[in-house]
């Protein structure tokens, strides 16, 4: 498994946590890679399509106790906070913003 780390922007009256997903070992470059070659307006396709649920391990996304790093408990966000980080609760929207602008940290068992 892979963990992929979204670091939010901390807005000056708000601390916002860092949120994390689990992906399959390397599917998140290959379909960051299908995204870049295939955005729309491009006539040729060379990528090979990659869909999101191949990428996740499951639709849901995390956050430690502590919102910041790999200590502490692992919880998951209050929906107010993924829409203050991500301007949604579309669950799809939001994964895919992780998978596409997070941070890869390496395979974890």
């Amino acid at each position: 498994m892979e963990k992929i780390v979204y670091k939010a922007h901390n807005k000056p009256s708000q601390h916002m946590p860092d949120v994390f997903i689990m992906a399959e070992p390397g599917m998140s470059q290959k379909y960051r890679a299908y995204k870049s070659t295939n955005r729309k307006g491009d006539s040729e396709r060379s990528a090979t399509p990659v869909a999101l649920v191949d990428v996740a391990q499951s639709f849901e996304v995390f956050q430690t106790e502590t919102g910041r790093g790999f200590e502490g408990r692992v919880v998951r966000p209050a929906k107010a906070d993924l829409d203050a980080i991500f301007g949604t609760e579309d669950q799809q929207a939001i994964i895919e913003k992780i998978v596409l602008e997070g941070e890869i940290q390496g395979a974890q068992t």
